[in-house]
């Protein structure tokens, strides 16, 4: 993957668009470009990247935007995921959540056993 690649104005707009999870369709339109010159670009920007997937497209648009260097984006993002699991799992047991999730689903189970028994 290329950082330093040279994109066009309309070739950047459509990396973004696509980069940030917008469908084809949808950036043609929010663009006001016919469909076949939004795919015609994104071939142009993948082999000028030296990309295949939309999923590193987005790595580059991300990496490019906030100027970080593709050394640092695979650990900054699992930073980020752990630390986003770490608060998620935090607010699971600080409101009890989880317990009452288990309870419930154990109580259904045991009415359906209920029910299956005496018919």
């Amino acid at each position: 993957m290329n950082l330093d690649a040279k994109l066009g104005r309309r070739q950047q707009e459509v990396a973004e668009f696509i980069g940030f999870g917008y469908s084809i369709k949808e950036t043609a339109y929010l663009l006001q470009m016919p469909i076949n010159t939004v795919k015609t670009t994104l071939k142009v920007v993948y082999a000028k990247v030296g990309i295949q997937k939309a999923t590193e497209l987005s790595k580059f648009v991300f990496c490019r935007r906030f100027s970080i260097p593709l050394s640092l984006c695979e650990p900054a993002r699992q930073a980020i995921a752990l630390i986003l699991l770490v608060l998620y799992i935090n607010t699971i047991f600080a409101e009890g959540e989880f317990c009452v999730r288990r309870c419930r689903r154990g109580h259904r189970t045991e009415r359906v056993v209920r029910r299956r028994v005496e018919s």
